[in-house]
């Protein structure tokens, strides 16, 4: 085990962790977009940097593994400057979609955006425009010009999926997230891409402007389509079913 002070706090955790696995064992929140828990860490987006003493510049902190007597500030006034830079960068391009985008009310952006980003854009340029894609009946792909590139779809379909349907084509802010030679998503855990999407440019086609998301009453379920008794969320207005979205259960879902 590897002890570092985190914000002025003691935290044990294995070596080879990363800061993010101390921060979520210490209880802190970092923000971040391209990481998660069950996908290999691809460190894009930098939206999770901090400050660690004696490094010469904020570090991503989902890709800085721990060392011993390591000392990390998540709070200091650097870290959240970084922070507010990354998401300035981050919507620079962002169509500003909010009221009409199927993500609102459940988004990280809107909800980090809040926190770090500023009242008003110094940008003054042309945003980009990336064209909608077919990518077969369940993912709507519409709303391309609002993906951050955290590459989540991407990852989850190689590494979770088992089937690499999803590529990031072109570099810079031309890069765009498509199926290559216009073939369409198949696999049957896609749905779980619209799931982990942080932002709204993977959306439910089927559930595409039927309702809000604060509209909709919750209940838990398991599927009925197959006999592995996977958890659901089932989403409700007025006695209609409208959508239903993964529930985390350890224990069957994996």
């Amino acid at each position: 085990m590897v002890e570092i002070e985190l914000d002025g706090q003691k935290v044990e955790v294995a070596e080879g962790s990363m800061v993010m696995h101390a921060a979520e064992k210490a209880g802190t929140y970092i923000p971040h977009f391209c990481y998660h828990k069950k996908l290999s860490i691809a460190a894009n987006c930098r939206m999770c940097l901090v400050e660690v003493e004696k490094a010469p510049k904020p570090m991503p902190a989902c890709a800085t593994p721990v060392t011993q007597g390591m000392i990390v500030r998540t709070k200091s006034d650097r870290a959240i400057a970084a922070q507010k830079s990354v998401m300035e960068f981050l919507l620079i391009n962002h169509p500003l979609d909010c009221p009409i985008c199927d993500q609102g009310g459940e988004c990280q952006l809107q909800d980090l955006a809040v926190g770090y980003g500023g009242s008003t854009s110094r940008y003054e340029e042309e945003k980009r425009v990336v064209f909608h894609k077919e990518v077969g009946p369940l993912i709507s792909m519409e709303e391309m010009s609002r993906c951050i590139h955290c590459t989540r779809c991407v990852r989850f379909g190689q590494e979770v999926a088992g089937a690499m349907e999803l590529g990031m084509s072109h570099r810079g802010e031309h890069a765009e997230i498509e199926t290559f030679l216009g073939q369409t998503i198949d696999s049957e855990l896609s749905g779980n891409m619209i799931d982990i999407c942080p932002v709204g440019a993977l959306t439910s086609k089927p559930f595409r402007y039927h309702a809000r998301t604060w509209e909709l009453s919750r209940r838990k379920s398991v599927a009925a389509h197959d006999s592995s008794g996977a958890n659901l969320i089932v989403q409700v207005k007025n006695n209609q079913v409208m959508r239903v979205v993964p529930l985390e259960n350890e224990d069957v879902n994996e």
